[in-house]
C-alpha cells in the first residue's frame, strides 16, 4: 500500500508537521510500505491562472512546478491525507492554491484524466481556539475536495486549544488519535 501525507501547513516543524508525522508512523505500522509527505509551506506552487486550458482534451495544466510530484504520487497512492491549520477559520492559503491546482482532475472538468478509484483520505484540522466550528470547517473543505478527485473520505481528526507545538506536546490523547488515525486505515 502506498499513502501521500500533504502538510497544509506554512510550517514543516510544526504542530500540524507532528500530527502528520504521527499518522504516518500509525501508517506504517498498519502496513503501508510506502509513504510520500509534503509540506505546502516549502512547495513551489503556483496559483491557478483560471486560463482553463485543463478543460481541453487531454486535461493538462499549462504550469509545471512541484504539482506535477505531487499529483504523481497522489495518483499513485491509495491512501492520501490532509492536514491543515486553521488560518481565519479555514485551510491555509498553501492548500487552498493545492486545491485549486486540482482543477485538471476535478470530476466538473469534462475532460478530466480519471483519478484511479479505491483511494481513502484523511484529514486532519488544529487550530488555537475551544470551539470546533473551524476545524469541522476545515475537515469538511477536504472532504469536499476528496469528492471531486472520488477519493473516499474514511477518517479525521479534530485537534483545538493548540497554538504552538509546546500545546500539542501537553495533549498526549491528541498525538495518539493522530497515530491511531492513520494506523487505523493503514491496518
Amino acid at each position: 500500500m502506498r499513502a501521500i501525507c500533504i502538510n497544509g501547513s506554512a510550517r514543516d516543524n510544526g504542530s500540524t508537521a507532528h500530527l502528520v508525522d504521527q499518522a504516518i508512523a500509525g501508517l506504517r505500522d498498519g502496513g503501508v510500505n510506502e509513504v510520500s509527505r509534503y509540506c505546502l509551506g516549502k512547495a513551489h506552487i503556483a496559483y491557478c491562472r483560471g486560463c482553463k486550458a485543463c478543460y481541453q482534451p487531454g486535461g493538462q495544466c499549462v504550469q509545471h512546478d512541484d504539482m506535477d510530484t505531487i499529483m504523481a504520487d497522489l495518483l499513485a497512492a491509495d491512501i492520501v491525507l490532509i492536514a491543515s491549520p486553521s488560518y481565519w477559520g479555514d485551510v491555509t492559503g498553501q492548500l487552498k492554491v493545492f486545491f485549486d491546482r486540482n482543477t485538471p482532475y476535478c470530476n466538473t472538468n469534462p475532460n478530466h484524466p480519471l483519478v484511479p478509484a479505491g483511494k481513502v483520505g484523511l484529514a486532519i484540522a488544529l487550530r488555537a481556539g475551544s470551539s470546533e466550528g473551524e476545524n469541522q470547517h476545515i475537515i469538511a473543505s477536504i472532504a469536499h475536495y476528496y469528492g471531486h478527485l472520488g477519493i473516499t473520505p474514511v477518517g479525521s481528526l479534530s485537534v483545538t486549544e493548540v497554538d504552538c507545538l509546546d500545546d500539542l506536546m501537553a495533549k498526549p490523547e491528541a498525538i495518539e488519535a493522530a497515530y491511531a488515525l492513520g494506523r487505523g486505515v493503514g491496518a
